[in-house]
């Protein structure tokens, strides 16, 4: 399967994504599409070897969309400010010399100077044409395109409302010529309506381009040129062109643009706009730097990781426009909602109409139209269509710069509903980098024993290996070369070193692959109560000797623990034994936990949980944590983790912090709260506003306004989220 993502031009409301998401999704081999009205922008996964992209792109400009590739947001949504203000402009110009004549018709400017001609009917008719025909073209446009597909969109709104304004005014002008009697005509109103409409859209636009302004600043971080080393030159290549093990140069006051290991060099870094921490991080020879960073003294030499393409920063930004792309069960249901709202406002107009034009009113014709033509423009499925997306846009793109990234919108949906949290303690109720503080050995030197271990333990990411390893490195220890190693997730590590099979683990893992254990074998003198972690070593199926390893809690574990509890019940899940888990949990303030837990028996715990209705979250780094990551409601990545623990995780803690835990559950709280006040905002408007325009209560021209205001109210409401706090 293969994802891409594309912006797409010429969207007006909900029913404009939902039709595309329905046409493009219906393409054998699409297995799965999603489109945002904030982002304009679409992802498609499919299959190549059944379909091929440019059928993708086929099929949307077929619906009457345009679409545009490798865009940044703020392109896209430059060029749709840009259109709009251009067709805003226009209309107001052509609109003038109407409005300027309906300015006699209003007691507050009936003082106002107007000129004769611009009361000539045939004068107004020649520039509501003009207006209806030309500035009205795209909406056209958009409305047959629509309907061709069995929809309904804004447009067919719009299209519907000043045609009926149009054609009905130009009955009304030829009879007029064919009688004395004054007839009313509408020209004017829609000069009003193509004029407001396009007002609002240009000031839903700006407003849309404010809710992106975190995604940009995510964006910019993104550097355009960099300095490699070449032999003894130095030059500037396009970012585009870095690849994987190519040396940079980055001196003080300049960004980081490679993800890398410093080589040379010292610098304190500022990581702030990256990963939420305000303090800046020394980094040294050996150290990993990453883009989107800045170095603020001193310069480095760093050696590229990956090209731009597979740095972090680069993740980072795909995962939060992927977010927006995956929308929360709210969306999908509003999206619904949406499909049947231009059809049900068709109606609804049909039905005022019919029940004016048979009243017993005097001018019950004149009335008959207007307030029909008042139903349709009042109602507003832009408002709907905005109500989710926004709200996701802004808050994650916001979470991104504090170090949060929530993979998908239904994360966000679910997170602040948790009831049940499940800890892992190593790496995440604990510090994660455990230090190894004794070596015992049965048969060879210590240093044998360590020598042995290392090389094995050299394959795995885990951090009690690493801490190992590092031991052995700083007692100047020669690590040998292993073969045929494999790491058992939550036992133990196994391989073969100069000829010899060496097994590092715990000790019921030792027990199940029938390496002797003796009483005298099992050091609870060391770990009782202590926090600390024992593995067994064996060599030739014969135990060895021990290495004992000491990890320390982190100092916010209590105070998260504690704020955790107040919602949701907290349980720790490890795969150490129980004298270690047991001081860890009471350290931390866990009252329920589970010790020697193995990847399979986590993946259960989780299952058992759902199974009983519960909402979980799993919080966790390491492989042992891959599965249950994914089996639960929302799985919690630390960002320290390995990448598979990030891969299966919906929301990934970027700055490894566990009070990014607790950021997490109040953005989620926050979206959702907003999210559901954009779509009360919107209901709410039309519930009250097209009965009041069928009732004969609104005028055509405040109606279209009405439509205008409602969208610009729910985008500035979603831009409150720009204020969420920044721990």
């Amino acid at each position: 399967m293969q994802t891409i993502r594309l912006y797409i031009t010429g969207m007006t409301c909900a029913a404009c994504s939902s039709r595309i998401e329905k046409a493009v999704g219906r393409l054998e081999g699409v297995h799965r599409i999603s489109v945002s009205l904030a982002t304009a922008q679409a992802s498609v996964q499919l299959n190549q070897s059944v379909v091929a992209e440019a059928d993708i792109y086929r099929k949307i400009e077929q619906l009457g969309y345009g679409i545009e590739q490798a865009v940044r947001p703020k392109a896209a949504n430059d060029s749709e400010i840009r259109n709009y203000r251009i067709r805003f402009l226009v209309s107001l110009i052509l609109s003038m010399p109407l409005l300027w004549g309906m300015f006699s018709h209003l007691p507050l400017l009936s003082a106002v100077w107007v000129p004769h001609i611009l009361h000539n009917a045939y004068f107004q008719w020649v520039i509501a044409t003009v207006l209806q025909f030309y500035i009205g073209y795209p909406f056209y446009q958009g409305a047959y395109q629509a309907l061709k597909q069995r929809s309904a969109n804004m447009d067919v709104l719009v299209v519907i409302s000043t045609s009926a304004a149009y054609f009905y005014s130009h009955y009304q002008l030829f009879r007029m010529s064919r009688s004395a009697e004054h007839v009313p005509l509408y020209f004017d109103s829609i000069a009003m309506i193509l004029t407001v409409i396009l007002l609002g859209k240009w000031l839903e636009s700006i407003a849309k381009g404010k809710a992106l302004k975190d995604l940009n600043e995510l964006h910019d971080l993104q550097i355009r040129l960099v300095r490699v080393v070449r032999g003894r030159e130095e030059s500037w290549i396009p970012s585009e062109q870095l690849r994987k093990g190519d040396i940079v140069r980055v001196i003080a006051g300049e960004w980081i643009a490679a993800d890398g290991i410093v080589v040379a060099g010292a610098s304190e870094i500022d990581e702030s706009l990256l990963t939420g921490e305000s303090y800046p991080v020394m980094k040294s020879t050996r150290d990993r730097v990453y883009s989107g960073t800045r170095c603020l003294n001193g310069s480095l030499v760093i050696k590229a990781a990956s090209d731009t393409q597979g740095s972090r920063l680069s993740r980072m930004i795909a995962m939060v426009e992927e977010a927006q792309s995956n929308k929360p069960m709210i969306a999908r249901k509003v999206d619904r909602v949406a499909a049947y709202f231009v059809p049900f406002m068709i109606l609804a107009s049909i039905s005022t109409y019919a029940a004016w034009m048979y009243s017993s009113h005097e001018h019950a014709s004149e009335l008959a139209m207007r307030q029909a033509l008042s139903v349709l423009l009042v109602a507003c499925p832009c408002a709907l269509g905005l109500a989710t997306p926004v709200s996701i846009l802004i808050a994650t793109a916001l979470s991104a710069k504090s170090g949060i990234l929530f993979k998908d919108g239904r994360a966000m949906e679910v997170l602040h509903r948790t009831n049940h949290v499940l800890l892992d303690k190593t790496g995440t109720l604990t510090e994660g980098k455990p230090r190894l503080i004794a070596v015992h050995s049965l048969m060879e030197s210590e240093s044998y024993l360590l020598r042995m271990a290392s090389a094995v333990e050299q394959h795995s990411a885990h951090l009690l290996a690493q801490a190992i390893v590092q031991a052995a490195e700083q007692r100047r220890i020669l690590i040998p070369d292993a073969a045929e190693v494999s790491e058992i997730p939550g036992n133990g590590m196994k391989g073969l070193v100069e000829g010899k099979a060496v097994r590092v683990g715990h000790y019921k893992w030792m027990q199940s692959e029938r390496v002797p254990m003796s009483m005298t074998e099992q050091p609870w003198n060391l770990s009782t109560g202590s926090g600390r972690t024992i593995l067994y070593v064996s060599i030739q199926s014969k135990m060895a000797g021990w290495l004992v390893l000491s990890d320390q809690l982190r100092e916010e574990a209590p105070l998260v623990v504690r704020k955790l509890k107040a919602q949701a019940d907290v349980w720790m899940l490890t795969g150490d034994q129980r004298h270690q888990a047991n001081r860890i949990a009471s350290e931390a303030g866990v009252e329920h936990y589970r010790a020697a837990m193995s990847p399979e028996m986590k993946l259960d715990v989780v299952r058992e949980l759902r199974d009983q209705g519960r909402i979980v979250a799993v919080i966790g780094d390491g492989n042992n944590d891959t599965a249950a990551l994914a089996a639960a409601n929302v799985g919690i990545a630390m960002g320290g983790g390995v990448n598979s623990a990030r891969e299966a995780g919906d929301v990934i803690l970027v700055n490894d912090r566990l009070y990014g835990v607790l950021d997490a559950i109040t953005i989620s709280r926050r979206t959702m709260g907003n999210i559901k006040q954009n779509l009360t905002i919107a209901a709410v408007y039309n519930v009250i506003a097209v009965p009041f325009a069928a009732l004969g209560y609104l005028d055509p021209r405040l109606a279209c306004m009405g439509m205008a205001a409602s969208s610009i109210t729910v985008v500035a409401n979603a831009l409150r989220l720009q204020k969420l706090h920044k721990r």
